[in-house]
């Protein structure tokens, strides 16, 4: 991997072996995957502080107009405060073309940048631009997993894992199907198992398909898979329409089970059951990924599980991983998953892993009220 000799910052790869126990503010190993190598910084040393000093760290990221974003922003300028470092942000509507247009406008400002927080809007076409930001300041991606291509002009990845997602959805689905089980549910496929349908992310959406691949590889075969139905986008109103089209063609063979890729859109299928004369928690069993919209069907039992991806935790994290490496000048080349603690950890003055995810634990109607991850109940976690 080259590096490019440019900035305040003194970049440097430790082995495995420089890692201890009290990495990075409680880090676990993650079992999930899909982690992107490290890439270039800049060639002088680290702060030796936590404290930004006033420098500022610039933020390229979709519309806030999204609750997602905007949480997620809202966190970033609250953690960034905290630390002591200013923020700048840009967004756009969800087009890599403006936000390549966006960076090359930043560049040519001569304004200096401590580090630049980067959601790509298209991951696999914003490398040129990933490229430019990392001549001038260290580059630490969210939300969007880092291409290939772009892997060397990427100092960090932090934030969510799709794959860790669609993991976790597998494991709920998993006990789902031993608590059907034991009270002595008799399932609609062949052999006994459980049939299934999935409604993902639309198609070509890479989320999709790591939690799709992740879902499937975590579940190892226990249900007979009636169809995976892409939705068009991924919100209620999709995962209505698609439902109300889908079911009817499988009702008669018996669903089991459902998965959707995230809340918002089981929030849909959970109508589009009832309305086919289907109870969602009793005859079908709904399972959830990311848990995003409409909160009631989990709380009504509708839903049996979602996962936590928190907006507001992934932006503390994009920022406290920055601030670790201005500090140390230093980045650790491993993945790895934040702990899911009940209190906020204190920041350590050590150097990140190359790859840290935030965590995904699953959320039921009994876990609910009592569900609380640094210093957050659910409604303070999830927009």
């Amino acid at each position: 991997m080259g590096i490019h000799l440019r900035g305040r910052h003194l970049w440097k790869k430790l082995g495995t072996a420089a890692i201890t126990a009290g990495l990075v503010f409680g880090l676990a190993g993650c079992g999930g995957g899909g982690a992107q190598e490290s890439g270039p910084a800049s060639d002088l040393e680290g702060t030796g502080s936590l404290d930004g000093e006033g420098q500022t760290l610039v933020v390229f990221m979709p519309t806030t107009s999204n609750v997602y974003m905007a949480a997620n922003l809202d966190s970033i300028e609250q953690e960034a405060a905290e630390l002591n470092f200013e923020v700048k942000s840009f967004e756009n509507n969800f087009d890599q073309t403006e936000q390549d247009q966006q960076v090359q406008e930043w560049l040519a400002t001569g304004q200096e940048a401590a580090a630049y927080l980067f959601w790509p809007s298209a991951a696999e076409a914003a490398t040129n631009s990933i490229r430019l930001l990392a001549q001038d300041a260290p580059v630490f991606q969210f939300n969007q997993g880092v291409q290939e291509d772009a892997q060397e002009f990427v100092t960090a990845y932090a934030g969510v894992s799709d794959w860790g997602i669609g993991q976790q959805a597998g494991m709920s689905a998993l006990e789902a199907i031993g608590a059907q089980e034991e009270a002595g549910v008799e399932f609609s496929g062949p052999d006994g198992k459980p049939n299934i349908i999935e409604f993902r992310f639309p198609t070509g959406y890479v989320a999709g398909d790591d939690r799709h691949d992740a879902f499937v590889e975590a579940t190892d075969g226990a249900f007979n898979e009636l169809i995976v139905e892409p939705l068009t986008t991924t919100d209620a109103q999709a995962g209505y329409e698609s439902a109300s089209q889908v079911i009817p063609r499988f009702k008669a063979e018996g669903i089991d089970f459902v998965y959707a890729q995230n809340n918002n859109s089981a929030a849909g299928v959970v109508q589009a059951l009832e309305q086919n004369g289907l109870t969602p928690g009793e005859d079908v069993i709904v399972i959830a990924g990311d848990y995003s919209g409409d909160k009631a069907p989990l709380q009504e039992g509708k839903i049996h599980s979602a996962v936590i991806q928190s907006p507001v935790i992934e932006g503390m994290l994009v920022v406290r991983v920055a601030a670790q490496f201005l500090a140390t000048g230093e980045v650790v080349e491993e993945e790895v998953t934040i702990e899911a603690d009940e209190s906020k950890p204190e920041l350590e003055m050590v150097p990140p892993a190359t790859t840290t995810f935030i965590m995904n634990p699953p959320v039921t109607q009994e876990t609910y009220d009592d569900f609380l991850i640094w210093d957050m109940t659910i409604e303070e976690l999830v927009k």
